[in-house]
């Protein structure tokens, strides 16, 4: 009797503690029901903002030698190779060049793998032709550079990719490696959590884990990697939780986005998108059998089986994936063959971004600031395409530091260049050490800018007062007030007078009297107005002195005044980021088509060009003509007083060209802006030639031949004189090439000789 009630007593305090257990259980389900479900929904993870360099688009005519399209494939990744029927291979003949693209997610949608064949004709692209078709092409993109990334809170990079695009034998692989019964079980297998425990106690050691996917997610997600029945209870139910709320596809392709692949310095690299780069330099869609089954291998330990640290630890792990492929008829016997022959091909870097661009990624950081992005976009991650053409950056940066590195450790420079039709910044250096973040001169360092104000000077003028080229200037002494109400004298930087001179020669020769005498009889404040309408934001004096430059602006902003004038005298910002897409590939921001505000007419423009070209052909920047080959360029030399600031704006075809040389100590350099600034850019086009400007004189302006002193027309066929562009003045009779009226004879005034 007593032994039946102990019994009954025993079951039914059983029955209360199982109820009272299911009740605690029962709760803590719901409560991680409630919390879980929506955080693993919309914040299951953060990814960065990827950051690409502008795509290379070539068309017949475009200016690229051979040698730098080779360049630029090695450096976005393509081997070199006579077989091209892969994509990511490229082959050279004699001149052509034969590329297999990648395919890739550009900003206005994703594209396939491409073969073309790129023919050359003097250092420029004669012809495309599509292979095998053999179809002529107007136009073909290569993929961008990832140039940077604006890491996350969490250090965590990661490229998001859907489930579609993720290869079938990955996916199979994975589940054979991982969890084979991945699509049948809840998020939990008893049987799997049995069969790890019986073979880790015949082993004697931990040999077989008997996580599924889900509590693998689970653990990277939110626990810690403490080995404690708690927190293995936790991430059970959990995981019950998950499977429960969510379909396996999703949990499916959320792992393949978590899972842990490796360091990059401070950041960790997760997600099979961005490990297919970090590794292979490849999309995941175009993973080859070896390369999957190294990926999917390393998932075990990353670190242990790195295969840059540990090669031949890595290639065993890789041909024992390979083997299960093999077994569960994956792959056929002669690609197993093949891949386990295969020898260990990851990219040499340890880095996801070989080539850091710190002053160009500061102007992206601060444009970002400005465009009305998600607060949350971390959730989704962003593809930041930009401007930048990393050849003109990389010719930049070598440049700059070439200069820097003559003189002495003190000087300093930036270099700006900008498509002045596109209004887009397409490289920038803020400094001797371009690698690192530091002080971007560039964007942040006002210095007086010299002589470069004077076209903007003349531009005024012929603009406000009608004159032009030809118009005589005065070029003798003149005394001012500065702003502390003081005598000041202005001189030419030869202390000499040349008296009576065309507006032309005084800006080819940079004559300051005649800049200081049409700046005030223009007007100063006017001047100031146009630099205002010019993009200038910084304050400005309205005092004689401005001038001859005493306004100081960065060289980001001289480009952006210099782009204006060039742009047919119209006004756009520069940006430097195209368009913004998630990693998906949504689109959150395209640039719109500029249209500018119209501050000079197309006429003041075109001759402030044409004289920016003679300062270059005839005047103080004639030392660049060396490295032209016969190419049209412009230019502006600047310097300000006791040698402290040495500039020089180049301006072709296309781009402004902006390079600043100075001490950040504000102390002399002893550079003017032919003998420091100018050879920068001088070393800039060498590296990246000009394209040619064009000078076709537009209507109603005319070619005439003006007298160099009095800027009197005289005939076209004298000897002496400037010919330049102007609205047609009539020639008058019998003018002589001194531009002086001959008087006639009495016989032709008889006779109308």
């Amino acid at each position: 009797m007593i032994k039946r009630q102990w019994l009954s007593y025993l079951f039914w305090t059983g029955v209360k503690v199982g109820v009272a257990v299911a009740a605690v259980v029962a709760v803590y389900a719901i409560y991680l029901d409630a919390s879980l479900s929506k955080h693993f929904k919309t914040e299951r993870y953060q990814a960065p903002a990827l950051v690409y360099a502008g795509e290379l688009r070539l068309y017949p005519g475009y200016p690229i030698p051979q040698s730098t399209l080779i360049k630029t494939l090695e450096r976005i990744g393509y081997n070199r190779s006579n077989d091209t029927e892969q994509s990511g291979y490229y082959s050279v003949g004699n001149s052509s060049v034969m590329v297999h693209r990648r395919p890739f997610d550009f900003s206005d949608g994703p594209q396939m793998s491409k073969r073309v064949q790129i023919n050359f004709l003097n250092n420029r692209v004669a012809s495309i032709t599509s292979w095998p078709s053999g179809r002529e092409l107007e136009s073909f993109r290569l993929e961008p550079e990832l140039i940077g990334r604006i890491s996350t809170l969490s250090k965590e990079d990661r490229l998001l990719v859907g489930l579609e695009v993720v290869p079938n034998l990955l996916i199979e692989t994975l589940l054979q490696v991982e969890d084979r019964n991945f699509y049948h079980h809840q998020g939990v297998s008893p049987w799997a959590i049995l069969r790890a425990l019986v073979a880790n106690l015949k082993a004697g050691r931990t040999v077989q884990g008997g996580s599924t996917l889900t509590q693998q997610l689970v653990k990277n997600l939110y626990l810690t990697r403490e080995q404690t029945l708690w927190r293995k209870f936790h991430e059970a139910m959990m995981s019950l939780v998950i499977d429960y709320r969510f379909d396996k596809n999703t949990i499916l392709e959320t792992y393949l986005n978590e899972v842990y692949f490796g360091q990059d310095g401070r950041n960790a690299i997760h997600g099979i998108g961005l490990a297919s780069q970090f590794y292979f330099g490849k999309q995941v869609q175009e993973l080859s059998v070896y390369e999957v089954a190294l990926l999917i291998g390393m998932i075990k330990g990353p670190s242990y089986y790195d295969p840059r640290r540990f090669p031949e630890r890595a290639q065993e792990r890789r041909d024992t994936v390979l083997k299960v492929m093999f077994d569960q008829d994956l792959i056929a016997k002669s690609t197993y063959v093949a891949a386990v022959q295969r020898q260990l091909d990851v990219r040499e870097s340890r880095r996801l971004v070989e080539h850091p661009y710190p002053h160009y990624m500061d102007i992206i950081k601060r444009e970002m600031k400005t465009l009305a992005l998600p607060d949350d976009w971390q959730d989704t991650g962003l593809k930041i395409y930009t401007h930048m053409d990393v050849n003109a950056q990389e010719a930049v940066q070598k440049s700059l530091a070439g200069k820097l590195k003559e003189d002495d450790s003190a000087l300093e420079g930036a270099m700006v260049v900008a498509n002045y039709r596109q209004g887009t910044v397409t490289a920038l250096a803020g400094g001797r050490l371009s690698q690192t973040v530091g002080y971007n001169r560039a964007i942040m360092a006002l210095r007086p800018i010299g002589s470069l104000i004077k076209p903007v000077i003349y531009a005024t003028a012929m603009q406000e007062s009608g004159v032009g080229l030809h118009t005589p200037v005065v070029d003798e002494a003149i005394t001012l007030e500065d702003k502390q109400s003081k005598q000041w004298q202005p001189q030419n930087y030869d202390k000499e007078f040349k008296g009576s001179l065309l507006l032309y020669e005084a800006l080819v020769k940079s004559r300051n009297i005649p800049a200081v005498r049409v700046g005030v009889e223009v007007g100063v404040d006017t001047v100031v107005d146009y630099m205002r309408r010019l993009g200038v934001v910084t304050p400005l004096e309205v005092y004689p002195s401005l001038t001859l430059g005493s306004a100081s602006l960065t060289p980001y902003a001289v480009t952006r005044m210099y782009s204006a004038l060039m742009n047919d005298g119209r006004f756009q910002p520069l940006s430097a980021i195209s368009s913004i897409t998630t990693h998906q590939g949504d689109v959150l921001y395209r640039a719109s088509e500029k249209n500018g505000e119209q501050v000079f007419d197309t006429k003041v423009a075109y001759l402030t060009k044409f004289g920016l070209h003679g300062v270059v052909a005839e005047g103080t920047a004639s030392a660049l003509q060396r490295v032209l080959a016969g190419q049209k360029v412009g230019g502006k030399t600047g310097t300000t007083n006791d040698y402290r600031d040495s500039w020089f704006v180049a301006v072709d075809g296309e781009q402004v060209v902006t390079a600043w040389l100075g001490r950040d100590d504000n102390q002399p350099t002893g550079l003017t802006g032919s003998s420091g600034a100018l050879r920068v850019v001088a070393d800039y086009y060498e590296r990246k030639p000009p394209l040619s400007m064009a000078l076709n004189v537009p209507e109603p302006l005319k070619m005439q031949r003006f007298h160099e002193r009095t800027g009197q027309r005289i005939p076209n066929d004298c000897g002496n004189g400037e010919l330049l562009p102007a609205e047609e003045i009539r020639l008058p009779d019998n003018i002589t090439c001194e531009g002086n009226i001959e008087e006639k004879s009495w016989w032709d005034r008889l006779f109308g000789g």
